[in-house]
């Protein structure tokens, strides 16, 4: 059995067609409220079967107008809003975009009548379709499973989108009908994640699936905390290299602060390399700079969110200090790039491109550094993490 999509010249209409296994009709449905059933979650619609000249259409109940069908399961699931006007739908990819496609055919399992006003269905698969693409299936079990995990794993993501699926969570629970604000609700978590992908560097199109998007942001956070560096005997430096490893990695994916983090040394140094002088922000064709946010101490050692512990770096280059193979000193009121020793000594030219990075040596000019004197990077930070280097090299 399945509820679908009939067009017509305004908004089209939902009908149930089909049978179950066990014999259950349309017609034996009619005058009943149906509850739907999403991995075991059940959201009582209010919406009702009946008989319009023939066909068995779903009707929102006047006493109440809760959203229709649809709406509402697209609510429950962190879909953007649907529409019921073909004419209004757009056409290519991503199908599912809010107020621009049509949730087509919705295929229901387990039909049961509990009572003399009521059954419940399972919801197995949502069809979704636009102008030009006639299906795209999701899956409601895995679907709402990802919606469960990415509730239970809210923690991890800023206050404001943790705000706003708490209580999205709260709603699908209850197992009331969705109300119409939380089509509200479910636009303003798609603005807030529109807002914090730019920042986290995660490409997230306006008004698209925010669903995805936030099991990325949940996946992006570093689980396993790396072993506190002062509890490495400083003999072990092969341990002790790997854990700053692990504490770069982890400091850049703890959420929100090392967003902030981030954004900030970027804009102090206007998204331009201090080493080569390249700018690379993000403009309507590249949504991610491609300038990074470097610590100079680690952020495991000094829990120094400051931009003056920063260094705006290009990918190459990130990767160049991140190595040691780059470092930055401070001499006599300047800052120079210099090829570390141990890399001139044992990297050959003629297997590594040691060239390019000889390009980016020596003084670096005032106007890549930020406008406030005040997040220069800190020359007492750069000289311990030469003396750091050096002990690890011992």
């Amino acid at each position: 059995m399945r509820i679908t999509f009939q067009p017509s010249s305004g908004r089209g209409e939902y009908e149930i067609s089909g049978h179950t296994p066990s014999g259950i009709r349309p017609v034996d449905l009619l005058d009943h409220f149906m509850m739907l059933r999403l991995n075991g979650l059940s959201i009582d619609t209010r919406i009702k079967l009946t008989n319009d000249q023939g066909k068995y259409r779903l009707r929102v109940d006047a006493a109440t107008r809760y959203p229709q069908a649809q709406n509402q399961l697209a609510c429950a699931i962190l879909l953007p809003k649907p529409i019921r006007a073909e004419s209004k739908t757009e056409g290519g990819q991503p199908v599912v975009q809010a107020n621009a496609y049509i949730i087509k055919h919705i295929s229901l399992d387990n039909v049961t009548i509990t009572s003399t006003t009521t059954f419940i269905a399972d919801v197995t698969t949502i069809d979704c379709q636009n102008k030009t693409v006639q299906a795209e299936q999701i899956l409601v079990a895995q679907r709402m499973s990802e919606v469960q995990r990415i509730w239970q794993q809210r923690g991890k993501l800023p206050d404001n989108i943790a705000a706003f699926l708490t209580q999205h969570e709260k709603t699908i629970r209850s197992g009331d009908p969705i109300p119409r604000t939380t089509e509200k609700l479910v636009r303003e978590l798609q603005e807030a994640v529109e807002r914090y992908s730019e920042d986290a560097g995660i490409p997230y199109t306006s008004g698209t699936d925010v669903v995805p998007v936030l099991l990325t942001m949940i996946a992006e956070v570093v689980e396993e905390v790396p072993l506190s560096l002062e509890q490495i005997d400083p003999s072990q430096t092969k341990l002790r290299h790997r854990e700053i490893k692990k504490w770069q990695i982890y400091a850049s994916r703890r959420g929100a602060d090392s967003v902030k983090f981030r954004k900030n040394v970027q804009t102090a140094y206007d998204y331009r390399c201090v080493m080569c002088g390249c700018r690379y922000p993000s403009t309507p064709y590249n949504r991610n700079p491609g300038i990074d946010a470097a610590h100079i101490i680690p952020w495991s050692l000094v829990d120094l969110d400051e931009v003056y512990n920063g260094l705006a770096l290009c990918k190459l280059h990130h990767w160049a200090f991140d190595e040691g193979l780059l470092r930055i000193m401070y001499r006599t009121g300047t800052y120079y790039v210099e090829i570390s020793d141990e890399a001139m000594i044992n990297l050959k030219p003629s297997e590594f491109s040691l060239d390019q990075l000889q390009k980016v040596v020596g003084p670096i000019q005032v106007d890549r550094l930020p406008h406030n004197r005040s997040d220069w990077p800190r020359p007492d930070l750069l000289e311990r993490l030469q003396r750091d280097i050096a002990e690890e090299l011992e």
